[in-house]
């Protein structure tokens, strides 16, 4: 089974996904390997479960794509996130050639779960915050869209 990106359009990417206790055994590793192949062979730097219709709560992040050496998080959690905000340009995998200027925390303090399922908690800024918050927000339902002021329909 190969799992395939979901466009915005899509009704499933807007599924809130719940923490989720995770066995962690060959499907898990299955899907995070699918997310990878999907998020380079697009050109991403971040992916979420909810853009590949899965109901698992993982992000993945790799703002050094050359490299290659991705951040997996499961079940992320923001839990401080300090007063700074930076503006900046994103985009999404989920919406082709659509970018748009959002201001986002400066710094976030996660926590979540490693792909050894051990329990982590770490401060992240610059592009990786960003990216982070973003993919948090596919796991919660939310698109780039929806901090727009215009309304998006197909053509």
């Amino acid at each position: 089974m190969l799992l395939k990106l979901l466009n915005f359009n899509d009704k499933r990417i807007r599924f809130f996904l719940k923490k989720t206790k995770i066995k962690f055994n060959y499907y898990i590793f299955y899907i995070i390997k699918q997310m990878l192949i999907i998020m380079y062979k697009n050109n991403g730097i971040g992916i979420s479960t909810s853009q590949i219709n899965c109901c698992k709560n993982i992000i993945i992040c790799d703002i050094n794509i050359k490299k290659k050496k991705p951040l997996i998080m499961i079940n992320p959690e923001i839990i401080i996130n300090n007063t700074n905000h930076t503006l900046g340009l994103e985009g999404c995998l989920s919406i082709k050639n659509f970018l748009i200027s959002l201001l986002r925390f400066d710094k976030i303090y996660v926590k979540y779960l490693n792909i050894y399922n051990k329990k982590k908690k770490k401060i992240f800024n610059g592009i990786v915050s960003r990216c982070i918050q973003h993919e948090i927000d596919h796991l919660k339902g939310k698109l780039l869209l929806d901090y727009s002021k215009y309304k998006f329909t197909t053509i």
